[in-house]
């Protein structure tokens, strides 16, 4: 049955978090998707809350960010950081527009924009994955979007005023993320990502949750995070999410993470990712980050005794570095390591 905009409870969230701004934004709406007849909330960021506005003669996103993380409430932000994830948006889409969301309005008094869809099926890669396995051609695909991005966006200016991209990559990147397990392997390498030639903008939360890859394309979302970085971190990132989704599925695990790495070439020199000490680290980095969950919430992608074990495994090789990006994907099928 459809859902009225007047009594969903999508709608009352919304209304409650714009106020008198609600009508401004869906008049924003309107030019693209015409008469509004339901509002349904999207599920998945951290950060912005999320709405798909249907009409009449479309759907359109809208994204409004509060005083408080949407889904971590203790978390206080200002709201006005809304315009950094603009200005990103505006790049990316100006430089790979068939790949990032276009901005149709962008209303700052509300915090808010308004961006189209770009998920066919309306769902992210991530709800897919919760009931499937991944495909080697789907993985190809994302390495070889990957590689567009980043060759694509090499010299483009910082998101963030100052030094603000330097900060944000220390707190948050490293912060929240690399650094939140306290081992002195991630702590190095978080140095050493620092120190590779090439900084440009990164994505920075290049996960399933925020892209899709329905009806053979992709598109990418929730350009929160991005930042002033090494593209090797965003590799890292989405492999480390590749695995932790197949853990229940050994078997298919080097398959997928092989052809999304083959498919992946870095800009600048070669660095061949089966001996790429620090791609392994920042990726058993990320692997922890998601598995601990110590400050930002990602639901299980495993049984708890699957992901116990592979957290241990994971330590252990960080306890016993080096170790290569095989050893990772040995230790995810729970075979034995060299």
């Amino acid at each position: 049955m459809t859902e009225t905009i007047s009594t969903s409870r999508a709608t009352l969230d919304l209304h409650a978090l714009l106020g008198p701004h609600l009508q401004q934004v869906l008049t924003a709406c309107q030019p693209h998707t015409g008469t509004v007849t339901r509002i349904e909330a999207c599920t998945g960021g951290n950060v912005s809350h999320v709405a798909r506005i249907h009409g009449e003669n479309g759907q359109v996103i809208v994204k409004v960010r509060g005083r408080r993380f949407a889904r971590i409430k203790h978390i206080s932000t200002d709201p006005a950081l809304i315009a950094v994830e603009h200005r990103a948006l505006t790049l990316y889409h100006q430089a790979l527009p068939d790949l990032f969301p276009q901005i149709l309005a962008f209303l700052p008094d509300a915090y808010a924009m308004v961006i189209t869809d770009v998920f066919p099926d309306g769902r992210s890669w991530r709800e897919h994955l919760d009931e499937r396995l991944a495909t080697a051609e789907e993985c190809a695909r994302l390495g070889y979007a990957l590689t567009r991005i980043h060759h694509a966006t090499t010299g483009l200016p910082p998101v963030r005023e100052g030094d603000g991209d330097d900060r944000f990559r220390e707190e948050h990147a490293y912060g929240y993320c690399l650094r939140t397990a306290g081992h002195p392997v991630l702590n190095d390498a978080c140095r050493r990502l620092d120190a590779l030639p090439g900084r440009q903008l990164v994505l920075g939360d290049v996960c399933p949750k925020n892209l899709s890859l329905a009806s053979g394309r992709a598109a990418f979302v929730d350009l929160d995070n991005v930042h002033l970085g090494s593209p090797l971190y965003d590799v890292g990132y989405l492999l480390a999410h590749i695995v932790l989704h197949h853990l229940t599925r050994p078997a298919a695990q080097h398959k997928v993470a092989t052809a999304f790495l083959d498919a992946y070439t870095l800009p600048g020199p070669a660095r061949p990712w089966r001996s790429d000490a620090l791609l392994a680290a920042v990726t058993a980095g990320v692997m922890l980050y998601r598995l601990e969950a110590r400050v930002v919430p990602y639901p299980p992608t495993a049984p708890p005794a699957t992901t116990d074990r592979f957290r241990r495994q994971i330590l252990h090789l960080l306890d016993t570095s080096p170790f290569t990006v095989t050893d990772l994907l040995d230790a995810a099928a729970q075979r034995e390591m060299p």
